[in-house]
């Protein structure tokens, strides 16, 4: 499991959540924003996706984390993107 690999399982599920709450996003760019003025995840959606996110995880490379954890939580703008998910996961893992 590296990062390009983490990235992708991110990217894909950030995509399946958009489309199930019918929302667009610009998923061409590298950094795609999600909880933020720039972004287009609400509350809901954003639940929703780190839900998705940790049991892909799971699932895909037997890895159980906790987005929400105190830890995650203590970050400034943890959810802001796909990339400071990605940054997030990988300091959870380490």
């Amino acid at each position: 499991m590296n990062n390009t690999t983490i990235l992708n399982l991110i990217n894909k599920t950030i995509q399946k959540v958009s489309t199930e709450f019918d929302v667009e996003i610009n998923s061409n760019k590298e950094k795609i924003y999600l909880y933020t003025e720039k972004g287009t995840f609400d509350s809901m959606m954003l639940v929703v996706l780190l839900a998705e996110i940790e049991e892909a995880l799971l699932i895909n490379f037997s890895v159980e984390i906790s987005l929400t954890s105190d830890r995650a939580m203590s970050k400034s703008s943890p959810f802001e993107s796909n990339l400071s998910i990605l940054d997030l996961i990988l300091e959870i893992i380490s």
